[in-house]
């Protein structure tokens, strides 16, 4: 054999070595699938979990050598509940992947997703205490968690300081309660008192706000209970009615509120962010200064917000979970991860101010352009709102047969007793 002959076969040997070398690696390559979509959770005209699940990947694939992640690009917020079902059929779903309020509770039911606790007690750099309360309890079901918070909207009410400054009265406290709400709404809406005509008191404020800062729920959180006959849920419809009434029967529209003649608006995080911010901050171009604080206080409850939370679970029949649990606490639990929401998304971070690197802290606080602090308060205070999938049929039954009471005169009393019934027989069905 001639030395260049050697030559080339050995070459050619190196090459085949380094071929089946290379198609080793890419065989053993490890690839985790994650789930999400595009559009906004809570009807804002934008949003956006890529940005955020870009840097996580990044961080996520330096760390681990030989995985990777990825995902479907393009799928709309409003297909992605068929598009996710039309996965589990196939036996596709995701390893990590976003769950929306509707199809949490089924997705459980049908054993579709991993049930987490065994991982977060393994896991020694995961604590739940450094959640919201209410945001890691969105999560569970009974006392399992299946997954973990991502972001989170938070309703606060926010007030007309040039309106309350023309009527001679004094900002509420941040620990203001029903009586002090109702008091300043009928001062506004009194036209003896030289109120200008077509002047409300409030728009937005829903009677489910009302039970939750009176400490009470209507609905259990799994669906199969209700409590319309709890003295607490009367005692929100009666403050409900009595504030609703002060108008006059006028039913106050947003209209109204950016013409300023409302003297408080109940807003969540994403409203408020997209009056900031779309079209070209409507808040900012309003002919009146505003102002934000918690919700008021019943006289059983306390200044409670109801939080809304997006969370993400770990399919139950990922071969990666440990790999897919990694990725998912990077995702929710990563303050740095967290802060990109507040630049691509109208949500809040689900952490506790105190795990948050003040630097990035700061940032998110003015992004929100509201005080830190009080948001913190907020957030920490606040309760998630039931999750089972057809939650918002059920309100529409109480608001279709509440409707009664809060514009008409049929009797409170009655009217929820015979509510009680038919959310009961509903849920059971």
């Amino acid at each position: 054999m001639s030395a260049r002959r050697g030559a080339l076969l050995l070459a050619a040997g190196a090459c085949c070595a380094a071929a089946l070398l290379l198609l080793g690696l890419r065989q053993e390559e490890t690839v985790l699938r994650l789930g999400l979509y595009v559009g906004s959770d809570w009807d804002a005209p934008y949003s956006d979990y890529y940005d955020m699940a870009d840097a996580a990947v990044a961080r996520f694939e330096e760390a681990h050598p030989g995985v990777r992640v990825e995902y479907v690009s393009g799928v709309r917020q409003e297909d992605y509940s068929e598009w996710l079902a039309a996965q589990a059929l196939t036996g596709r779903l995701p390893d990590v992947f976003l769950v929306l309020d509707s199809d949490f509770q089924r997705y459980i039911s049908i054993g579709a997703l991993a049930e987490l606790d065994q991982f977060a007690a393994r896991d020694k750099g995961f604590s739940p205490e450094k959640y919201y309360p209410a945001a890691f309890e969105a999560g569970k079901m009974g006392d399992k968690l299946y997954a973990l918070p991502i972001q989170s909207a938070t309703t606060m009410m926010f007030y007309n300081k040039t309106l309350l400054e023309a009527a001679g009265i004094d900002p509420p406290g941040q620990d203001w309660t029903w009586d002090t709400f109702y008091e300043i709404c009928k001062q506004v809406t009194n036209p003896d008192a030289g109120c200008p005509s077509g002047q409300s008191g409030c728009y937005g404020y829903q009677w489910e706000y009302a039970v939750a800062s009176n400490g009470a729920e209507a609905v259990d959180k799994a669906g199969t209970e209700c409590y319309f006959d709890d003295i607490r849920v009367e005692e929100a419809v009666r403050f409900c009615r009595k504030l609703y009434q002060l108008d006059g029967g006028h039913r106050t529209t947003e209209q109204d509120f950016l013409d300023g003649r409302v003297a408080f608006r109940v807003m969540n995080l994403t409203d408020y962010r997209m009056m900031e911010y779309y079209p070209l901050g409507l808040l900012g171009q309003q002919n009146f200064e505003w102002g934000y604080l918690r919700m008021p206080a019943g006289p059983q409850g306390g200044n409670i917000s109801c939080l809304e939370t997006r969370v993400a679970a770990v399919s139950a029949r990922s071969p990666h979970k440990d790999l897919a649990w990694e990725l998912l606490t990077l995702l929710s639990y990563d303050p740095e991860v967290q802060s990109v929401l507040y630049e691509g998304s109208e949500g809040t971070a689900v952490l506790r101010i105190d795990e948050w690197d003040k630097e990035l802290y700061a940032h998110a606080a003015a992004e929100l352009r509201l005080d830190a602090e009080l948001l913190d308060q907020v957030m920490d205070e606040a309760v998630e709102l039931p999750k089972y999938e057809t939650y918002r049929q059920t309100l529409g039954i109480a608001d279709e047969r509440l409707a009664s009471v809060f514009y008409g005169d049929a009797d409170i009393s009655a009217t929820l007793m015979a509510l009680q019934r038919e959310i009961l027989a509903y849920l059971r069905s």
